[in-house]
């Protein structure tokens, strides 16, 4: 498998090079999530089941530079991840199960105003296998996941950057508050190194 993500960072490398404009390097990198999500064992089975009290994060690869990095994560029946921005473009593909992404959109409501700004939700998609998703700022940024169903989900996510380094926000849609965080990693070294 480690063949595999070497030979995926050259074609996202290319891709890099290519563009620094977000929708385009979506679309470049998207069949390369495509050819991952259609991988069996791609995550281990260790791995693969849920944690009791929130969804897992684990890095499975990402290359010296830091340029991307791909992240499953592994969702039990239940679990939710509050709303929040990336900062940086994202692919998010469903590996097992499904879940369901709720969009948001902000919308600044003026200097003077109290709050500044508002979160509006504009969408929501039940994603199933091989679905893909994406997020890019500034108005494809904000998102919320969560696994209603009765069974275990895993989404695998192709960001650009070591997203759990990347600090962002946690939305809070009632208020139009944020706050900063950084959704580590439960894993400190890639799988796939």
């Amino acid at each position: 498998m480690s063949a595999q993500f070497k030979e995926l960072e050259a074609a996202i490398a290319a891709v890099l090079a290519a563009s620094d404009d977000y929708r385009t390097i979506i679309e470049g990198v998207r069949p390369h999530l495509r050819k991952l999500l259609a991988e069996e064992g791609l995550l281990p089975a260790e791995l693969a089941e849920p944690h009791p009290d929130k969804y897992a994060q684990y890095l499975l690869y990402k290359p010296e530079n830091e340029a991307f990095s791909v992240v499953a994560f592994v969702w039990g029946a239940g679990q939710v991840a509050p709303v929040h921005d990336h900062l940086i473009w994202g692919l998010v593909g469903v590996y097992r199960g499904a879940v369901v992404e709720k969009r948001y959109r902000r919308v600044d409501l003026g200097e003077a105003a109290e709050p500044r700004y508002e979160i509006r939700e504009v969408g929501e998609v039940t994603a199933r296998q091989g679905d893909i998703s994406f997020v890019y700022p500034p108005d494809h940024d904000i998102h919320g996941v969560a696994n209603p169903f009765g069974e275990p989900a895993i989404t695998v996510h192709i960001y650009g950057t070591d997203i759990g380094k990347q600090p962002r926000h946690i939305h809070d849609v009632a208020s139009g508050s944020a706050r900063d965080v950084v959704t580590k990693h439960l894993n400190e070294v890639a799988i796939y190194g």
